[in-house]
């Protein structure tokens, strides 16, 4: 099995896979209501230590996971490789989440494009996707520039989202 690297570099942005000492970023971003307004609401401190916890274990069980993100001195948020059963398929989704502060500036995008090569190029993955609620259109934009190809909708947690996927070899579906 390839492992992912420890890091992920950006032009602008340098990540470290996420520890436990990421918690206070964490904490903040999926309890700011504009953040987590398409993620199924906030999250009480448990829930999130619990899910920092499983990320964590995640590299241990997969060799790939989530990267805490830094811009200069800056944590900035976060962004990774998950699986998932979205949709009901089995593949590796994209993940990112960023501070409304830095919104608009192509960070996800940017963080997104590099997750598709290493999760293609790197680690050899069939299919990448990555999925988002229908009315997110930001997170819409981000998939689709980061090279992700619209294949469906479905619903997940009682709203309808829209799947995105892209194989190694450049098709949408597998």
């Amino acid at each position: 099995m390839t492992l992912a690297p420890e890091t992920l570099t950006t032009a602008r942005l340098r990540g470290a896979r996420i520890t436990a000492g990421d918690r206070p970023l964490y904490r903040a971003l999926w309890q700011d209501p504009d953040v987590v307004r398409t993620l199924g609401g906030p999250r009480s401190p448990a829930q999130i230590d619990a899910k920092i916890d499983r990320l964590v274990a995640m590299w241990r069980e997969r060799g790939f996971g989530v990267y805490t993100l830094r811009e200069g001195d800056c944590d900035c948020g976060y962004a990774g490789l998950a699986p998932t059963d979205a949709g009901g398929r089995d593949s590796v989704e994209i993940l990112y989440g960023f501070p409304p502060t830095v919104w608009r500036r192509g960070l996800a995008t940017e963080v997104a494009t590099e997750l598709v090569r290493l999760a293609l190029d790197v680690l050899g993955l069939p299919e990448v996707c990555g999925f988002t609620w229908t009315e997110n259109t930001g997170s819409r934009r981000v998939l689709e520039r980061a090279g992700l190809v619209y294949r469906f909708d479905f619903d997940r947690a009682d709203l309808p989202h829209r799947y995105y996927s892209l194989t190694r070899d450049g098709r949408a579906d597998r």
